[in-house]
């Protein structure tokens, strides 16, 4: 708000002046932003960054050490005076809790407002669509939030990564028939959990990750391989799930019409030809089928070659109606090389009947990214509040 009005002046405009409690608002905004984004800083760069006084720099990082949002860093090496004090954001002064929900066990990660993982916790248990079931869960994230809060962290909130559809105001799940959870409410999910609390498709939860530890990302599609596949769609910078919060929802797309059957109820889905357990023989794993691949099985090569078609043919599909960059990333993600994703582009435009320019490249494919990522929604939305933008930039 400063430097708008200082470029108003130069330009001569005349501008009525702010209120003195959004001056204030848009200096505390402004310090608490540049320890955000850059790291450890002294009042005397604050003041020379920021054009601001001593006076307000100091009183308002008073203010935020208060409140925790701010710490005391290291001093400055000294030059023959005294050493200058550095002041921190305090990243690990709130968390929020991601949740994830399968059926082998439950995972809870607690992200900073960094998005570092500062706790992570998983419960074996079978995934059981019963009251006694979300129960547990619930004792579980609360007693996990307690240790985070006694490890000096305040809890913003909790954000479950749901195999599924969920309904336009978050309050329900539509489409759930991975693990039969269609109908689950988000207030008998959290009936023990004291926490705001969210639900967001695993698919976009994982998405939310891509962007925030890669803003550059503007226009992408991004479909991720697990054994159920998923997509999502990232539009000007910014997760776009549409107004009934089902875009991205690639896996439903027909490839191949009467074909195998989807667990959706339709045939010829994306998902049973793009899945990667379409590569692997019974009782075979990821890591064995890439292992024998690598050796240049052929039998295991032929699957892999119709495997890798399929996707191709997916990528094509969904540029032919969004025409961005495509991220591949989920379970099968992990093993395709530099190599195996140059050919899968070759393929993609060989199929393509329009000339291409589009960069196809592999997903972060961090642990636990869906459920970081179902975190991120809350870190997000408060980050921006006491930063004063919409959302992340690159930091330090």
């Amino acid at each position: 708000a400063l430097h708008r009005q200082r470029r108003a002046k130069r330009k001569g405009y005349v501008m009525k002046p702010m209120p003195s409690t959004a001056v204030k608002q848009a200096n505390r905004q402004a310090i608490i932003d540049h320890l955000y984004r850059h790291g450890p800083s002294t009042k005397q760069h604050l003041q020379m960054t920021l054009g601001l006084s001593l006076p307000t720099i100091t009183a308002n990082l008073r203010d935020l050490e208060d409140e925790g949002l701010v710490g005391r860093g290291e001093p400055t090496e000294s030059t023959g005076g005294r050493k200058a004090q550095t002041h921190v954001f305090a990243a690990k002064s709130h968390a929020a809790i991601g949740v994830r929900m399968r059926a082998d066990g439950v995972t809870l990660v607690a992200v900073d407002l960094y998005g570092e993982v500062i706790a992570r916790k998983r419960k074996r248990v079978s995934y059981r669509n019963t009251s006694d079931y979300y129960d547990m869960v619930g004792d579980f994230v609360t007693e996990f939030a307690g240790r985070v809060v006694r490890s000096g962290s305040q809890v913003l909130g909790i954000a479950f990564s749901i195999q599924g559809i969920v309904s336009p105001d978050g309050s329900a799940i539509t489409f759930g028939q991975i693990v039969g959870n269609t109908g689950l409410t988000l207030e008998k999910l959290t009936r023990h959990i004291e926490f705001p609390a969210l639900m967001i498709h695993d698919s976009d939860a994982s998405a939310m990750a891509e962007l925030w530890f890669d803003p550059s990302i503007s226009d992408a599609v991004c479909i991720y391989l697990e054994r159920r596949p998923g997509g999502a769609v990232i539009a000007h910078g910014t997760l776009y799930q549409g107004p009934n919060l089902s875009n991205g929802t690639v896996e439903h797309m027909c490839l191949v019409p009467g074909g195998k059957p989807c667990y959706c109820g339709q045939r010829g889905c994306m998902d049973p030809y793009c899945s990667p357990e379409a590569l692997l023989e019974d009782g075979e794993g990821m890591p064995g089928f890439f292992s024998v691949l690598s050796q240049g099985e052929r039998g295991h090569r032929k699957r892999f070659d119709e495997w890798m078609g399929y996707v191709a043919q997916a990528i094509v599909n969904i540029r032919s109606v969004i025409a961005g960059d495509v991220i591949i990333g989920g379970e099968a993600a992990q093993y395709l090389d530099d190599d195996m994703l140059t050919e899968l582009k070759h393929r993609a435009e060989s199929l393509s009947p329009f000339t291409t320019d589009f960069t196809l490249k592999k997903s972060i494919c961090i642990e636990d990214q869906n459920t970081i990522g179902a975190a991120l929604r809350f870190v997000r939305d408060y980050v921006d509040g006491i930063c004063g933008r919409m959302r992340p930039l690159p930091r330090r």
